[in-house]
């Protein structure tokens, strides 16, 4: 089955370019013909340096905020809210730079060019004549050997330069046969006033990269340049590494050693033929990739270039097969983005080209980050899923700066896990349940894997997030726990003619906190610990209340909505990603909140359209499903399949798959469904190798609406 992106023409912006990595490196590959463009990331170049925030709250500026809500007087309360916040931000994701090279030549006359993106094998190959000499290019970022790879293979003996431009702050220099930038990120950098500040006082995060050339002629450089001559066969390997040692290690003094490693890694490749390189990288990736495959029989575009196909799919033409390729993008990306001893997905997974890059490409964790990690375990890429686990940890160990037990976290963060309300905007800064929503995702690992072991070890994560919130909720007029000041990310209301983000007891909030609990108290029942006092606050908990027009009160209680189309569907959190939303009423009131967002506007992000997409598959609407992933073609999809926010956002690209997951299997209530939402389109296919939250991976296929289990295996056979 055809898995490959393809196109007749070399990138020209960065949105067409196609993708590769390892968790850790990234590169955006432009397969120009004459000079050809990489574009490179590193997962821990960031911006800042730890401790950067040290500052506590007070509780008394919280009680005061609790009574201007009492009494109803929400736009004082946004007011003091937003005074007592620290007007901070996290850190930036960056750029490293350029790897250019370039072919020498008088005459370019190009013939027969065609670039794909192999994702069967986890390479880029680009194929073309110049000057009739036929031209075969190979780029991938190994994933057994750690190093950015490209091979050129041509008829005729070429001539190259090859050559950087790095965006940071950095020396260059080339000796014995090998280029070499050593640098270091910048102390801060900032959206909000458009700085890049490089302190000479302040530690930053150090790093070496390195070029070696082999081919057939002996390579000679200079500075960040090196030439090599008359030769139809040229391997470029590329390494990188930095000083950062932790979350909470200043990036020098206390850095890991990286000028000599960046050296060793580069030579540990450069013992390998190309073939070898090659074959080592394959055979590592596809240990991921083949695990999991879908097909939906029906009409397939292969034929036509891929950017092409998305058009033709805006348009409405079914194209099953372009369906599967969006899929199986989202799993290619979530093996390129992050794996086991790597960062965390972030907003760009690890491609970001510009110094001060949209939102930072941060953890934003009121939506993004999450949804990075949506169709990880039906996928079975359970190991992927481990960096944000590890993210959560760390939080725990930060705790929190309230002076409370535990920990939380807020809706941003960085690589030095900032912990932090980030700025002062009250509507998206003050929301500190981004790790609370995050802790499901460890009992979804456990649901899938049945590692108790594992569930064992995270306990202590979701109990401190328990301890926090104890201690932050409180008693309301009814006897009931609840939280303020509490929002619902990044939207409004009004009242008394003023536009208002704060409140108490958000539906988003009270949502997460009760999911939280329950799966804090399944998990106790699971390896043995008492569960009595996580179940007798759940029966203490604010209810979620369904407002008078029959969708759920977002605030909590009936609100004017300044925005009804907002992008976020906050309020249906309970019914996905979480289960706690179970009967009738709830599963009406959340297509009601749906229709009225889809009615003024909503679902105009990919994100967002991708949120929506994945809940009408729970809810079973598989017309709605294919409406919503026709949607993604026609206005949230680049020509290189990227999502666009826009800008490119890589979330709705893991949205939509957990989406096309959801439509096929679903397990959530701990018993398995198949086809529960497929469109009219998908007539008839198949699927191997998704994993279920009965812990059991499971091939079926379908055809005219009847499914049949083909194999059905636990989990911990694997």
């Amino acid at each position: 089955m055809n898995k490959k992106l393809w196109y007749n023409k070399e990138a020209k912006i960065w949105e067409e370019a196609l993708p590769i990595g390892n968790g850790r490196i990234g590169a955006m590959v432009f397969s120009g013909t004459i000079s050809d463009k990489f574009q490179i990331n590193e997962d821990t170049l960031w911006s800042g340096y730890p401790g950067m925030e040290t500052r506590k709250h007070s509780m008394e500026e919280i009680y005061n905020i609790r009574e201007l809500v009492k009494n109803k007087k929400y736009s004082e309360a946004t007011d003091a809210t937003s005074e007592m916040m620290f007007g901070i931000h996290s850190q930036g994701y960056l750029s490293y730079g350029n790897l250019f090279v370039d072919i020498i030549t008088e005459k370019s006359d190009v013939t027969d060019y065609k670039r794909e993106l192999d994702m069967d094998n986890g390479r880029i190959v680009t194929k073309f004549k110049l000057n009739g000499n036929e031209v075969c290019k190979e780029a991938f970022v190994s994933l057994a050997d750690d190093v950015f790879v490209l091979n050129i293979k041509s008829e005729e003996k070429l001539d190259y330069h090859i050559y950087q431009a790095v965006e940071l702050e950095n020396k260059m220099y080339c000796e014995d046969g090998v280029a070499t930038s050593e640098g270091r990120c910048p102390t801060d950098v900032s959206q909000y006033t458009m700085k890049v500040e490089y302190d000479k006082d302040k530690e930053s995060i150090h790093f070496c990269s390195r070029v070696k050339v082999i081919s057939d002629y002996e390579p000679f450089g200079a500075a960040n340049s090196m030439w090599t001559s008359k030769t139809n066969n040229i391997t470029v390997i590329f390494s990188i590494k930095t000083s950062f040692n932790g979350y909470n290690k200043m990036p020098v003094t206390e850095g890991k050693e990286y000028i000599q490693t960046s050296l060793d890694v580069l030579n540990n490749a450069a013992k390998y033929s190309y073939e070898e390189l090659k074959q080592r990288h394959t055979e590592q990736y596809k240990k991921y990739f083949d695990r999991v495959e879908i097909k939906i029989d029906g009409e397939k575009y292969d034929y036509l270039p891929t950017d092409e196909r998305i058009k033709k799919a805006a348009e409405g033409t079914v194209d099953n097969g372009l369906v599967t390729l969006l899929f199986d993008f989202s799993r290619y990306l979530t093996i390129s983005s992050s794996m086991p001893g790597t960062q965390p997905s972030n907003l760009q997974g690890i491609w970001n080209y510009k110094m001060i890059a949209p939102w930072h490409s941060n953890y934003t964790m009121n939506i993004n980050t999450q949804m990075n990690y949506w169709p990880t375990e039906t996928c079975n890429l359970a190991e992927c899923h481990m960096p944000l686990m590890k993210m959560l940890k760390e939080f725990c160990e930060k705790g929190n700066n309230f002076g409370l037990r535990g920990w939380s976290s807020w809706h941003n963060s960085d690589i030095w896990r900032f912990n932090y309300e980030a700025t002062k905007g009250v509507l998206w800064g003050f929301w500190q349940m981004g790790g609370f929503w995050s802790v499901r995702h460890i009992w979804e690992h456990y649901l899938h894997t049945r590692d108790v072991d594992f569930l064992k070890e995270y306990y202590p994560v979701m109990t401190g997030a328990a301890e926090f919130l104890e201690d932050w909720m409180y008693e309301d007029e009814d006897g009931k726990l609840i939280t303020c000041p509490s929002t619902s990310p990044e939207n409004r209301f009004i009242y008394d003619g003023n536009l208002c983000a704060v409140c108490k007891g958000s539906a988003m909030d009270m949502s997460i906190i009760y999911d939280l609990f329950d799966k804090t108290a399944k998990a106790a029942d699971v390896i043995g610990e008492d569960s009595t006092h996580f179940k007798e606050i759940i029966s203490k908990l604010a209810p979620v209340k369904i407002g008078k027009d029959g969708r759920i009160l977002e605030w909590g209680e009936d609100l004017e909505e300044s925005e009804p189309g907002h992008r976020h569907m906050s309020h249906v959190y309970g019914f996905h990603p979480a289960d706690i939303f179970t009967d009738e009423k709830y599963t009406n009131a959340v297509r009601e909140v749906l229709r009225v967002r889809l009615e003024n506007g909503g679902g105009h992000t990919g994100w967002s359209n991708a949120w929506i997409c994945v809940v009408y598959a729970r809810l079973k609407e598989g017309k709605k499903v294919m409406e919503h992933i026709r949607n993604m073609f026609r206005k949230s999809i680049y020509p290189n399949m990227f999502d666009a926010h826009p800008p490119f956002q890589i979330d709705g690209n893991f949205g939509i798959g957990a989406a096309i997951c959801e439509a096929l299997m679903q397990s959530h209530k701990e018993e398995i469904e198949l086809i529960p939402a497929i469109p009219e389109e998908w007539k008839s296919g198949e699927v191997r190798g998704f994993v279920t939250r009965t812990g059991e991976i499971i091939d079926f296929r379908w055809e005219n609406n009847k499914a049949e289990i083909l194999k059905i295996k636990p989990y911990k056979e694997i």
